[in-house]
């Protein structure tokens, strides 16, 4: 889906939901929730893929040793999906990081995250400080991403 159609799709949401019936204004809070449902995509597909690696037998023998399904998912499920949770996790990061259109969208009055302020900052001229940002941030986000990848292909026991 295209950022922009679900930029718009999310500030109305807000507008319509957010507003009347929880009372809440554009804020924070509705940057948080848009950026949670923009990644949340990814991190799926990321611990899916470790899930679809695992053994049912494991599970099996979790409950036939008397572990109760919680346990079952604290002490054998999560320890084994840690490492595409952490890669998901960190590429949910960069790409919330580097995303400025849903951020404008439902940013709302007052609140300036990154991308926004590099964007009103290059209004009027690309100064020196904007290009030393945008290195250091694309650095960044580049550095993130291959450490999400070589904690997810370790997982993998390097199957990818």
């Amino acid at each position: 889906m295209p950022e922009i159609l679900l930029g718009v799709s999310l500030l109305l949401f807000f507008n319509l939901v957010f507003r009347p019936w929880l009372g809440l204004e554009l804020g924070l809070w509705s940057v948080i929730v848009a950026h949670i449902t923009f990644c949340i995509g990814f991190v799926a597909i990321v611990v899916r893929v470790s899930l679809l690696g695992l053994d049912n037998s494991i599970f099996e023998a979790a409950r036939d040793l008397g572990a109760t399904p919680w346990q079952t998912f604290r002490l054998v499920t999560l320890p084994l999906i840690l490492p595409a949770v952490v890669a998901g996790a960190l590429m949910s990061f960069a790409l919330s990081l580097d995303d400025f259109v849903i951020t404008f969208f439902t940013a709302g009055v007052g609140v300036s995250t990154l991308p926004l302020q590099i964007y009103s900052m290059i209004k009027i001229a690309v100064t020196p400080e904007v290009n030393a940002v945008s290195t250091l941030l694309m650095a960044f986000t580049l550095s993130l991403i291959v450490l999400a990848t070589r904690i997810h292909r370790g997982a993998l026991g390097g199957r990818t």
